[in-house]
């Protein structure tokens, strides 16, 4: 066998650390695969080779800030206990007698309304115009007012009808008046409390004074005057009640002519007729509510 150059010797070496090295190489390159719970048994799993990444950007380092200085913790302050509030102490009015207190509940009420009336009726006319002597014609009552106290405020009317009742001869007249009239009941407030009958009979009686106006004549003929109107009169109640009443009222009403008007005809035996004053009685039927 014959000798080797020196040259070939000399490379060995170098294949040798080559030989020693590659596998480490190889170990390197090729990412370790640890197989799943998906795949088969028996199976390898496949190798697939990962493209490079681009590196990954490291932020820059902020240079550090200075602490934010926290104020301290103040520890929580025990709640302040306010006193509690006394009731006012309310000091009860002393008791008033009944008849006190029931006379500040009437001041404080409503005045009570006054009571009103209304009468119609029938009587007669106490005449002497046109007859030789006193005749009774009948006659037609109605009044009302407000006022059922110490004094009212009544509105009457009445007429009389003497045509056709007597002889054409006779120079008898009708009336027609209307009155307007105060009434004045003098015992009105006597003994408000008792309520025996004599004594709300006599609280009824008044007396009338007022002013009317009055129509007189016959059928062609007629003549007008004002009269001075005066009257009185008494109720008997019929019921009893505090809200309305019934009662018979007597009156009597005066009339005095402030002129005497003259009526001329040519009927009958009398030519001119001269009215004059009447006396009128009357009975009606009040209610007083």
């Amino acid at each position: 066998m014959g000798q080797r150059p020196a040259y070939r010797l000399a490379g060995l070496p170098f294949a040798l650390a080559v030989l020693a090295l590659a596998p480490a190489a190889v170990a390197v390159e090729q990412p370790v695969v640890v197989p799943s719970a998906e795949t088969p048994a028996g199976e390898a799993p496949s190798v697939e080779t990962q493209p490079p990444q681009a590196p990954i950007e490291t932020p820059p380092v902020q240079p550090p800030q200075a602490p934010i200085e926290t104020p301290p913790v103040q520890p929580p302050q025990a709640p302040i206990e306010t006193p509690p509030v006394q009731p006012a102490l309310v000091k009860a009015p002393p008791e008033q007698p009944p008849e006190i207190v029931e006379a500040e509940l009437l001041a404080l009420a409503p005045p009570p309304r006054p009571r009103l009336s209304l009468a119609v009726g029938v009587g007669a006319t106490r005449d002497p115009t046109g007859f030789s002597e006193v005749r009774f014609i009948p006659a037609f009552f109605g009044v009302g007012g407000f006022g059922d106290g110490l004094w009212g405020v009544d509105l009457g009317a009445f007429s009389s009808a003497a045509s056709g009742r007597f002889p054409t001869t006779d120079g008898r007249v009708d009336r027609l008046a209307l009155d307007a009239f105060g009434v004045l009941r003098p015992a009105a407030r006597l003994r408000p409390s008792d309520q025996r009958y004599r004594m709300r009979v006599l609280r009824t009686v008044g007396v009338e004074l007022g002013l009317g106006f009055e129509r007189d004549g016959q059928v062609m003929v007629s003549g007008s005057r004002w009269v001075i109107h005066t009257g009185a009169r008494i109720e008997f109640p019929l019921t009893s009640g505090q809200a309305s009443e019934l009662r018979l009222r007597l009156a009597v009403r005066r009339a005095f002519g402030l002129y005497t008007p003259e009526l001329s005809t040519k009927s009958g035996s009398v030519g001119t007729i001269s009215v004059g004053d009447s006396t009128e009685l009357y009975a009606a039927l009040a209610v007083v509510f």
